[in-house]
């Protein structure tokens, strides 16, 4: 993103996205990526609280809220990392009910608030689990242990690797802790991208990343938006994803308070409540 604040890519028409928090039916091939009554509780504490949004393809969907308000929790239950207490996901019109590995197969893929790289492997060896699909015991070994032949076509491997690197602005480096958070991030997308998953999911891809990174990151998104997938974006800098997404959800304390057109909810009564904690008067509440 330009220092205009021109977008990466062409917001989206976000008539397609909805503009009220409904759970409903959508026909086979109208959604992406369909969220539907999604719960999760732990004993007596409800984190999230039926949420339910659809997601078309080749957009991007902004989830904010403030800490607590149960994004992540909704990030692992959606990708099935966290088992949810009610609710379901489908991906293309397809109701997912199993794990994380049959949803990756589906066509999820997620990155994490904090980077999980193996810093003193270079980009490409972190990229190369995205292609493979498998893990031997800790993540390093096995890289290291693909790189060397488990992977069948180990060069090509690589060579897949490094062209998905190059292709998401990854520099070269031979150490991945050589790169700043940013890069690092970049490193992530790269390997999430390797899958070819549908829908991709970011887990506060700008937490500290400067400037450049920013930039990098939201080229990035743009990329992914471009190849026709679509991308939920979990971030705490509500301008930035107010520029990027198509439309966005605002979670509070689980619920969805406000779901449609990013300029309108930043200017909406329920994100003055949220983050500012004033309280809109009827008439504006209306």
């Amino acid at each position: 993103m330009g220092a205009s604040g021109t977008l990466p890519y062409p917001r989206k028409e976000v008539s397609s996205m909805p503009t009220t928090p409904a759970n409903r039916d959508v026909p086979d091939g109208e959604a992406l990526l369909t969220v539907s009554g999604m719960t999760k509780t732990y004993g007596g504490v409800t984190a999230v609280d039926d949420v339910g949004f659809s997601l078309p393809a080749g957009s991007v969907l902004g989830l904010v809220g403030p800490n607590g308000a149960g994004k992540t929790t909704l990030v692992d239950c959606i990708v099935g990392t966290q088992t949810a207490t009610a609710g379901t996901i489908a991906v293309e019109g397809r109701i997912l009910r199993s794990g994380p590995t049959v949803r990756a197969r589906a066509g999820l893929a997620r990155t994490f608030q904090h980077p999980q790289l193996a810093l003193d492997l270079s980009p490409v060896e972190n990229i190369v689990p995205g292609l493979v699909g498998s893990r031997i015991g800790s993540y390093a070994a096995s890289v290291r242990a693909m790189v060397r032949g488990l992977a069948g076509t180990p060069h090509d491997v690589l060579a897949q690797a490094a062209r998905l690197a190059a292709e998401y602005g990854v520099p070269e480096v031979e150490s991945t802790g050589d790169l700043g958070l940013g890069a690092q991030r970049l490193v992530e997308i790269a390997r999430a991208m390797a899958a070819r998953p549908r829908v991709l999911l970011l887990d506060e891809p700008f937490a500290g990343s400067d400037p450049d990174g920013i930039a990098a990151i939201s080229h990035a998104i743009g990329q992914v938006r471009d190849s026709g997938r679509s991308v939920v974006l979990v971030d705490h800098n509500v301008d930035l994803i107010a520029e990027l997404a198509d439309a966005v959800v605002l979670l509070a304390e689980g619920r969805v308070a406000f779901a449609g057109d990013p300029d309108e909810c930043m200017r909406s009564p329920e994100m003055q409540a949220v983050y500012f904690g004033t309280t809109p008067s009827t008439k504006e509440a209306r």
